[in-house]
């Protein structure tokens, strides 16, 4: 069961402009563009008379005319014309969904319009920072979103899956785990003292050698990821005894994913990289960005074989149940982030 009253990431905010742009979100077709003033729209991407997309149609300033039979629909939703009619049923409308752009990303509320509040939203203030250098990539993944979720829940995979650039065995063998509940919120931070710099810190950080490293992930409801990567000088550790997270002078990145579902079996993923604009020269940024991309693109193929494998289980596992014969240590995050997913779908359930 999606988990409806929230808000969604539903494009980047270039993606969206002053044509007809078509996306499912939680198995429900979206039409996106944009007013002449810039203000972003969300419709039911269906005409109401013969469910032709409206996105094969045209967008006239701030209309939609219907490719098939040339309803026309304003930016509430409501058909406004009926070609050789001098009047219109007059309740005849798709659905409008409130639609949000904050720093370079484009939220859409995919439940109760009344309980839309922006201030809800999960935004990533540092993606509009000047000062900082931002990448991004959004990614189509035939898998359920909750695999996606799992992934990120879980580093330890780094180690295995991408070596070739930010992993290496002392991400999995020699890190320290801390796992907490913050309300809806699960932490999960992996602090690794005197590894060696896999890569892409090697070429690109001040730290040849051995370092120490750190990677605080954080799932927020229904699907954002906070993750912060950091490095130091060996034996460096914070005054208070907290988390390490990343500050000024210190060499790392931060992560940003929007967890989108399109469907039960396919998911949008929002990906982001901020770093600050002296920790990588401006002639090496092209290639450390690549090498990030190359990192998220890889899991790719995981998803695709985890969802196929359920898809032919002889028992019926499914993404809620990935079946399993063996829970290890480093499920505990992902198992607390279905413990909240699973929390939040019996609040709603309740609820109606």
């Amino acid at each position: 069961m999606f988990l409806t009253n929230h808000w969604y990431v539903a494009a980047f905010d270039d993606e969206v402009g002053r044509f007809l742009l078509a996306r499912t979100i939680l198995g429900e077709d979206l039409l996106l563009f944009r007013r002449t003033d810039g203000a972003v729209v969300a419709l039911e991407d269906r005409c109401a008379h013969r469910r032709l997309p409206l996105s094969a149609g045209r967008l006239i300033e701030d209309t939609v005319e219907c490719g098939y039979h040339g309803l026309i629909y304003d930016t509430g939703g409501h058909c406004i014309k009926i070609p050789g009619q001098a009047h219109g049923p007059s309740d005849t409308m798709v659905r409008a969904y409130p639609a949000v752009e904050r720093h370079r990303m484009v939220y859409v509320w995919m439940g109760d319009p009344a309980r839309a509040d922006p201030a809800t939203i999960v935004s990533f203030p540092r993606l509009s920072d000047p000062a900082s250098g931002v990448t991004k990539v959004r990614l189509h993944i035939k898998a359920n979103h909750l695999l996606v979720l799992d992934n990120l829940l879980d580093l330890s995979h780094i180690a295995y899956v991408h070596g070739s650039t930010i992993g290496n065995e002392a991400v999995a063998a020699q890190a320290e785990v801390k796992t907490r509940r913050l309300g809806l919120n699960v932490r999960v931070t992996r602090e690794m003292n005197r590894v060696p710099a896999p890569r892409t810190y090697a070429e690109f950080g001040p730290h040849q050698g051995v370092f120490d490293r750190w990677q605080l992930s954080e799932f927020r409801p229904p699907g954002y990821f906070w993750i912060n990567n950091g490095s130091a000088a060996c034996d460096w550790r914070p005054a208070d005894g907290g988390d390490r997270i990343l500050t000024q002078g210190e060499w790392g990145f931060e992560v940003y994913h929007g967890i989108t579902p399109e469907t039960e079996s396919s998911t949008h993923q929002f990906w982001t990289l901020a770093h600050a604009l002296d920790m990588v020269a401006p002639d090496g940024r092209a290639e450390f960005y690549r090498q990030c991309h190359h990192v998220v693109s890889e899991d790719l193929a995981i998803y695709d074989a985890q969802q196929r494998s359920l898809e032919r289980d002889p028992q019926g596992a499914s993404p809620d149940d990935v079946g399993s014969a063996i829970a290890i240590d480093a499920d505990r995050a992902l198992l607390l982030g279905r413990q909240v997913i699973k929390e939040l779908q019996r609040a709603t359930t309740n609820h109606a």
